[in-house]
């Protein structure tokens, strides 16, 4: 079994207590069949098939939840940016490398693009 450094995990807030000491232990086993390689060429693949070609997918961070799934970063470059802008996440079945719309900002292909519209006409 191979471990990553690349996993985030979601908590519940923690009360707001002074000097408060906690300990946290986790075990977690799931299968992934989908590298994070993949996962990127796969929300590579969706962008450019139901968006446009101005975005791209950053490494992806495995996200521990109910349903772990990989989470992408969605970027757009136009040219006359000269930078990319971070727009939104995708995440990814870590399965069969399906896009999960519901877990992912923005979860739709149309807002997607009109976040790219956003950060283009933003300063």
């Amino acid at each position: 079994m191979v471990t990553t450094p690349v996993i985030e995990i979601e908590a519940a807030v923690l009360p707001a207590l002074v000097d408060a000491k906690v300990r946290y232990r986790m075990d977690i086993s799931f299968r992934v069949a989908i590298t994070p390689l993949v996962a990127r060429q796969n929300a590579n693949v969706y962008l450019l098939m139901n968006v446009g070609n101005m975005l791209s997918a950053g490494e992806p961070v495995l996200s521990l939840s109910a349903q772990p799934h990989w989470k992408a970063p969605v970027y757009c470059a136009y040219p006359e940016f000269r930078r990319r802008e971070k727009i939104g996440e995708l995440a990814m079945d870590v399965n069969n490398g399906a896009i999960l719309l519901e877990q992912s900002f923005p979860s739709s292909p149309r807002e997607i693009e009109r976040y790219a519209e956003i950060a283009y006409d933003s300063p």
